[in-house]
């Protein structure tokens, strides 16, 4: 799995963006038509399931609850794949 960006050290962090700053335009353009894209979704849940959530979240080290949710329902779709083969 990659790493977030934010739990890279200072010094990864600013290797990264220097790279991406010499980056020449067609580079960037071609970089990001490889990019993953995401459909938007909402899940409308209690507040108090979001907070529990942020909570966990934060103890993981995870920047938010939405990308430690998102991981859950990738590791758990892969879990359900698995099954039933």
């Amino acid at each position: 799995m990659i790493k977030n960006f934010s739990s890279l050290s200072k010094s990864e962090q600013a290797k990264i963006e220097l790279a991406y700053h010499q980056m020449k335009p067609e580079e960037f353009d071609d970089r990001m038509s490889k990019a993953e894209t995401h459909a938007t979704a909402s899940v409308r849940l209690p507040g108090e399931l979001v907070e529990r959530l942020r909570v966990v979240a934060r103890a993981e080290g995870e920047r938010g609850y939405q990308s430690m949710v998102r991981k859950w329902i990738h590791e758990r779709l892969q879990q359900e794949a698995r099954m039933s083969l």
